[in-house]
């Protein structure tokens, strides 16, 4: 948001203002010295034109005024003080809202954090270590599998689908307008089903829900529709980390539809799965990491 300093930034409002007076006195005085005198007979065309501009000029001047008077403000500190306030009091609320519905922290101190392991996570593989693995008796893996992290995440997946619709028919008996009454209305009708058929049938991410993922060195686990589903960092196509948004999108390809989850930990598993796929030399270089590869110490 720009802010504006200095006096010049009010001249848009106090200019306008002072012309609103003036304006009524400069055809003020053009109207009476049009006037009909004792001298000459005047001229009424221009008394006329003055008297409409000694009423509308102060008008047209304050709506200038008061325009610039809020263009001022919104472009002073004290109004960018007040929407970064009322933004942090409306991202609070999301926050709270989305950990009562089961969903990960957002907070500050949770993206905090997050970056602060993802850096670390960076530094350990960047030196060639492998991170540290944890146990998880209700998951089977894989042999030499490790399982890293586990955290709570929001969890779509995007698809169309196919949807069936009915239209409806129509009999009407009655006048000729009654019967085109119906069939328009039919017609309307039908037209609204199709368009709501059509927009639950597009692609879209759907099956939108807060769900645990399971972290481990080859794949993403994640219990979601009384299934386990996995998805393997070999198996991506394309795969797209916004830490700042705390979105992973990622991308199989025809194997299987998108994946997207977010949460402040996305920012640790995009560091493990560049590694994966891209090396270290992908640690280093990827410009979605670039904010935590650049704090990364390593030896």
């Amino acid at each position: 948001m720009t802010v504006e300093r200095g006096f010049g930034r009010h001249l848009r409002w106090i200019v306008p203002l002072l012309l609103i007076p003036l304006s009524v006195v400069i055809f003020g005085m053009i109207a009476l010295m049009a006037l009909p005198g004792s001298d000459g007979p005047g001229l009424t065309w221009l008394v006329v034109v003055a008297g409409l501009c000694m009423a509308v000029a102060p008008i047209v001047f304050l709506i200038l005024t008061i325009t610039g008077a809020q263009k001022t403000y919104r472009l002073s500190e004290t109004y960018r003080r007040k929407v970064q306030k009322r933004c942090e009091v409306q991202a609070r609320r999301t926050e709270q809202q989305i950990v009562a519905e089961g969903g990960p922290r957002c907070d500050f101190e949770a993206r905090t954090i997050a970056r602060v392991q993802a850096t670390h996570w960076c530094e350990t593989l960047m030196n060639g270590e492998a991170l540290s693995a944890s146990e998880n008796f209700s998951l089977n893996l894989e042999p030499g599998e490790s399982l890293v992290d586990q955290f709570r995440a929001k969890y779509a997946r995007f698809y169309g689908q196919n949807v069936t619709y009915r239209t409806g028919g129509v009999v009407a008996m009655g006048s000729p307008l009654f019967v085109v009454g119906a069939m328009i209305g039919s017609s309307v009708g039908n037209a609204n089903a199709r368009s709501q058929a059509r927009r639950q049938a597009a692609a879209q991410w759907r099956e939108i829900q807060y769900v645990d993922v399971f972290v481990t060195d080859r794949r993403l686990i994640v219990p979601v529709g009384g299934r386990t589903l996995s998805f393997y960092y070999d198996a991506l196509a394309a795969f797209y980390p916004e830490l700042d948004a705390m979105t992973l999108t990622m991308d199989f390809g025809d194997k299987t539809e998108p994946l997207q989850l977010f949460s402040p930990d996305i920012a640790a598993t995009s560091v493990l799965i560049i590694r994966q796929l891209q090396g270290v030399d992908g640690l280093r270089r990827h410009p979605a990491i670039k904010s935590i590869s650049d704090r990364a110490i390593a030896s």
